[in-house]
């Protein structure tokens, strides 16, 4: 999983790069030759960070990190987190955010703590490194490339391309942003309007009531960041359509304000470049993240794991449908006359991700059991996947939705942390069964198809969305470039 990695995608990450999507954009569908390829070999690089290595022609994920500098040299306060999916083959760009306020266990520390704070280590390379590590194991979303710019970066760019249209159907301001919008309807933003827009957390509307603030913080900015990413990305590309030979000042802003990993290489620039060359930024899929409020504290918040899984599913390169650990949760029966073998058998799982309840003992049984919700077999086969043993599963109707039981028999070996293949999980016969009965082929079926399925799961439709505070497309009907 770690270590260099074959070189593919270099504009993958140049699409979205920054909030500033356009500079990675631009510099892909770059081609102007040599002058493009030595301003690349001048970017600077993150040296020896340890990456995901997909087979070769796989999409890849790009770790897209925005950060504010002025706080001091050698600390980095990430205002941005951003994971973009690329796929070149079928030239499908998603992205989805990780909010500053959202609470994780660090990686490096174990300890739960806002996800920014995985990026504010002194040396060069530790906070890039946690944070790619913190969000393997938070999330189990794989990181292939790194990318980092800085606020610099952002307002040059946007500056470059001639500022960027934003719809505001009423004033605006954040004080501790700098954002101050006393228009309505069209407006194009400079740079540094562009910047205090894309950071603002404590954004204001006008209403017959006055000043209102929005109370959804960084959530809101999320979306709104996605909305200015899908407007830059559209004016960037029309330019360089109609002028390759604009791209050079872009390139001059990447080379001086962006820093990558080491393995993105020339090659992909071009390559991917080329098959991206057409791209439709009304194509860039969106995805926001469903969270909880934190009680220890309501200015953070937690993942709503059960709900975010259809958008992770498509940062993993896995079906909406698929299920994961944090959606099921798992009783563990001890069946064999060995002291403590649920017990050790449950923290295994729950390291894993699945939610545990207290373990306890039953009858010794030779083989091991799986027992599932009626109708639900697709959990018992996510749990099986992660067992070494092939267990037979059984429905039993006194189990609730996403609840599953191992009955731990005299065969049980191991927990591993990486799921098998589903048809290597389990057993169709229940030699040894309950009075529930065993699974029927029916069942398999079921859950196979929850599982496979390819429909995506839905976008960020902020338009549509009954939150005021989202601002920046235009309504229907109303043209704003």
């Amino acid at each position: 999983m770690s270590g260099r990695r074959g070189r593919r995608s270099w504009r993958q990450r140049v699409i979205l790069a920054a909030l500033t999507s356009i500079v990675v954009v631009c510099l892909a569908g770059a081609s102007v030759g040599g002058y493009v390829l030595v301003k690349y070999n001048s970017i600077n690089r993150v040296d020896n960070l340890s990456l995901d290595q997909p087979p070769s022609g796989d999409p890849e994920n790009y770790l897209i990190v925005a950060v504010d500098t002025r706080a001091g040299k050698n600390i980095k306060n990430t205002d941005t987190i951003m994971v973009a999916r690329v796929d070149p083959e079928s030239q499908r760009l998603a992205l989805t955010s990780f909010p500053r306020d959202l609470m994780v266990t660090i990686a490096d520390t174990g300890e739960i703590g806002m996800i920014n704070s995985a990026y504010s280590r002194p040396k060069e390379g530790e906070g890039e490194q946690n944070l790619i590590n913190t969000l393997r194991q938070n999330f189990g979303v794989p990181i292939h490339h790194f990318v980092e710019l800085n606020f610099e970066s952002f307002k040059r760019v946007v500056d470059d391309v001639g500022g960027v249209s934003i719809w505001f159907p009423t004033p605006v301001r954040d004080k501790s942003a700098g954002l101050y919008i006393e228009q309505t309807g069209c407006l194009k933003l400079d740079g540094a309007t562009a910047l205090a827009f894309a950071r603002s957390r404590k954004l204001q509307i006008m209403t017959p009531d006055g000043w209102q603030g929005d109370p959804r913080s960084d959530l809101s900015r999320v979306q709104r960041q996605q909305i200015f990413i899908h407007r830059a990305l559209a004016k960037a590309l029309a330019q360089v359509r109609s002028n390759p030979l604009r791209v050079t000042d872009l390139v001059n802003i990447a080379a001086d304000t962006v820093r990558f990993d080491e393995d993105l290489g020339v090659r992909d620039l071009i390559d991917l470049g080329n098959q991206f060359s057409d791209f439709d930024s009304e194509n860039l899929e969106t995805y926001n993240l469903p969270t909880l409020p934190y009680a220890p504290d309501l200015d953070r918040v937690l993942l709503d794991e059960p709900r975010a899984q259809p958008a992770l599913n498509v940062f993993r390169g896995l079906p909406p449908g698929e299920l994961s650990p944090v959606q099921a949760t798992v009783t563990v029966l001890n069946a064999t006359t060995k002291e403590g073998f649920a017990r050790d058998i449950s923290g295994a799982l729950q390291r894993i991700g699945f939610e545990v309840t207290d373990p306890d003992t039953t009858d010794p049984a030779a083989t091991t059991i799986i027992q599932h919700a009626p109708g639900q077999a697709n959990y018992g086969q996510l749990v099986a996947r992660y067992l070494t043993t092939r267990a037979a599963l059984v429905e039993n109707p006194d189990l609730g939705a996403g609840e599953v039981v191992v009955v731990a028999g005299a065969d049980f070996t191991t927990v591993h942390d990486q799921p098998a293949p589903t048809e290597e999980a389990t057993t169709t016969t229940a030699a040894e069964q309950p009075a529930a009965g065993s699974a029927t082929t029916a069942d398999a079926g079921a859950a196979g198809s929850a599982s496979t399925t390819t429909a995506k799961p839905p976008q960020t439709t902020p338009t549509t969305e009954a939150n005021p505070f989202i601002v920046g497309e235009p309504p229907h009907g109303e043209k704003c470039d």
